[in-house]
């Protein structure tokens, strides 16, 4: 278990005036790097083969991902070393908040307490201020001499994340945050995570790796297993992602709001 952020108020402060659109059927939302160009896609969850483009994208992210309430879709742009919002409808990225630091590496949202948290290319995780752009240390997500290049929390609490050493296949470690050092989950044999997701409604975790060397030529998306870090239901496609699936947490042990 994480400690939740207690910067959910101020996130979601700037919620209210971010681009949202009405919900539909579970999706996932992804940006695309192709050679020579960039996208914002949407795919059914889990099927990344039937991909539908949204708008083309001129930026650069770190990472995608939805605030608890599932209706604003965050991004933390690196050409422009800032966080905002991307536009559901047309995949336009709007600016809210200029970062103090350049290096951020993955970033996940904590998908009840809406806490904000990132890493800079080392074995750490920080939380992330939405209004200040300031990051504040937490703990470890990975051992010492890796870099972490994914993050996902789920809705009971736990976070993880895929690092690597540079000469071995990337891990899934999980974190315990305030608590003690990460564990080692296990390898899934691939290397260049460049995505790690749950999905809310089911529990499943996602993953997308782009082809170590092949620049953003090719990228194999699967299922992940959080107890054993296997991977499975694979599909290789063009391009490199950073997704986000958009549902919510549920508060009720059948599913029955969502």
């Amino acid at each position: 278990m994480f400690v939740r952020s207690l910067l959910v108020g101020a996130g979601f402060c700037l919620c209210a005036v971010a681009p949202a659109c009405a919900l539909g059927a579970d999706l996932v939302f992804a940006q695309n790097f192709l050679t020579g160009t960039k996208q914002i896609v949407t795919f059914p969850v889990g099927d990344p083969t039937n991909m539908a483009v949204i708008g083309p994208q001129t930026d650069s992210f770190t990472g995608i991902d939805f605030d608890p309430a599932a209706k604003v879709l965050w991004a933390i742009n690196f050409a422009t070393h800032t966080l905002g919002t991307v536009n559901q409808a047309t995949g336009a990225y709007a600016q809210a908040t200029v970062l103090t630091d350049s290096s951020t590496s993955a970033f996940t949202i904590d998908p009840v307490g809406g806490g904000f948290y990132v890493s800079k290319g080392d074995q750490y995780i920080y939380s992330l201020d939405p209004v200040s752009g300031e990051a504040t240390l937490l703990g470890t997500g990975a051992p010492a001499g890796t870099a972490i290049h994914a993050l996902a929390a789920d809705c009971s609490g736990r976070l993880f994340a895929f690092a690597n050493n540079g000469t071995d296949p990337d891990a899934l470690y999980q974190a315990h945050l305030g608590i003690s050092d990460a564990t080692l989950v296990g390898s899934p044999g691939y290397s260049g995570a460049t995505s790690l997701e749950f999905d809310n409604h089911t529990g499943i975790l996602y993953a997308w790796f782009n082809t170590p060397g092949g620049g953003n030529t090719t990228s194999t998306h699967g299922t992940i297993d959080a107890t054993t870090a296997q991977i499975s239901q694979t599909s290789v496609v063009e391009g490199k992602y950073h997704m986000a699936i958009r549902n919510e947490c549920s508060i009720f042990a059948d599913d029955f709001e969502a």
